[in-house]
């Protein structure tokens, strides 16, 4: 009698162990999936900072350098024209 519930004691845990088992592989693919899926999301974000803010740094210094070339142009039509004042004036002075 004894044996008799040792063995069926056995097999109803084995059949259990077998049952959650079963059950919790798809559980556990699951959340593995997920977390990869996680992992890319989070990585892909971060990427795209970096990209970001990349572009925002070549934006700032393609403006300091379009600043710089302006202000060169300037300079020299400045210069151009303190020129022609000083032929104009300086032949109109002779």
């Amino acid at each position: 009698m004894m044996m008799r519930r040792l063995i069926r004691l056995s097999v109803l845990s084995f059949s259990f162990a077998f049952v959650v088992t079963a059950a919790v592989g798809p559980v556990v693919a699951v959340v593995a999936c997920a977390g990869v899926l996680l992992y890319a999301l989070a990585k892909a974000r971060w990427a795209a900072a970096r990209r970001a803010e990349a572009a925002e740094a070549e934006a700032v210094a393609a403006a300091t350098e379009a600043k710089a070339a302006a202000e060169s142009v300037v300079a020299e039509a400045e210069a151009v024209i303190a020129a022609a004042r000083l032929r104009l004036f300086g032949k109109a002075a002779s």
